[in-house]
């Protein structure tokens, strides 16, 4: 199975500990971490090595920009840093990149921002006791000036380095399950048609029997709430075929209990995770952070469902009961 792989930079000889530390927590995660010291690097003999480096960003889906207090190594004749020009091809491959600095640097590039444009003092001269060289805060400068994708976010040890990794991604994921736009979520135009011609069909054979039956009618009500919903049709109702109709919703007020009716292979960690196998043999891996937040969606909906339920005089047992015997 295809994993995301994840492209580490840095200066290498000051950031080793957080490099290794990186790598194993990126193997934790179930991705590949892709570091030119690993071997995960294919140097071409024919280019430079830095070169070499340059050529993998853009097979990556991932980019972790570590900045410290080294400027590191120049790129050939330019007057920037190999690392520099990595990230740069990054942001022009349109790579999601997550940029942490060491705190003790963050300070000090604070103190540079505010002092050199002060006409009252030789910033050339000030001292920084934490970089080498002030152009690592251009560097800086030059991620945070970026219009998007600028999050630059100090840490001052690898478990708050790896504490914000840990929710960038989950985010991430999220984003992916709930994001609006159909393009930026990944999905073919064909899926698309197809949710919406079964919605459609659905509907119309609801208002084909609704004539004279008012639970039929609160039923295309219900229907149309459900299959408009962000959280059933992105893309929870591809995970779990089956199980969000409006009678199912309203029946069961446990989201866990629900999914567990559907055709997926479904298994929860210790953790609070999720694991979700389709018939067609895909696999989805849901954080408890995200599963925590479709749980809420799940709720929000079917208190939608009970509210109008309610103005229309009829309690989820008797709707449910009325279904059956219809």
């Amino acid at each position: 199975m295809a994993v995301p792989r994840v492209f580490v930079s840095s200066t290498c000889y000051d950031l080793r500990y957080i490099r290794e530390n990186l790598k194993f927590f990126v193997k934790n995660m179930g991705f590949e971490p892709v570091l030119s010291e690993e071997g995960s690097v294919y140097f071409d003999p024919s280019k430079h090595v830095q070169d070499s480096c340059l050529a993998e960003v853009p097979n990556c889906q991932m980019f972790v920009l570590i900045i410290g207090g080294r400027f590191g190594s120049k790129y050939k004749d330019k007057p920037e840093s190999i690392v520099n020009y990595e990230y740069r091809e990054a942001a022009e491959n349109k790579i999601p990149v997550f940029a942490m600095v060491e705190q003790q640097v963050y300070g000090e590039y604070r103190v540079y921002q505010k002092n050199k444009e002060n006409k009252n003092i030789d910033a050339s001269k000030i001292t920084y006791p934490s970089v080498d060289s002030t152009k690592i805060f251009d560097f800086m400068e030059e991620v945070q000036g970026k219009s998007v994708n600028n999050a630059l976010v100090p840490f001052s040890d690898f478990n708050e380095l790896e504490s914000y990794l840990k929710q960038q991604w989950a985010g991430m994921m999220f984003s992916f399950l709930t994001r609006k736009s159909e393009s930026e979520r990944v999905a073919s135009t064909l899926e698309t048609l197809a949710t919406m011609s079964n919605r459609i069909e659905f509907l119309s054979k609801q208002i084909l029997s609704s004539v004279g039956k008012d639970v039929e009618k609160l039923n295309a009500e219900l229907y149309e709430v459900v299959s408009a919903s962000e959280f059933v049709y992105r893309p929870m109702a591809e995970f779990f075929p089956g199980v969000f109709s409006p009678v199912n919703i309203v029946r069961e007020s446990d989201f866990q209990k629900a999914i567990a009716k559907s055709d997926a292979a479904i298994s929860f960690h210790k953790g609070g995770g999720l694991r979700v196998a389709s018939k067609a043999g895909d696999i989805w891996y849901i954080s408890p952070t995200v599963l925590k937040t479709v749980e809420l969606g799940y709720l929000e909906l079917r208190e939608r469902l009970i509210d109008i339920l309610s103005k229309a005089n009829m309690t989820p047992e008797a709707f449910v009961k009325a279904l059956k015997e219809r």
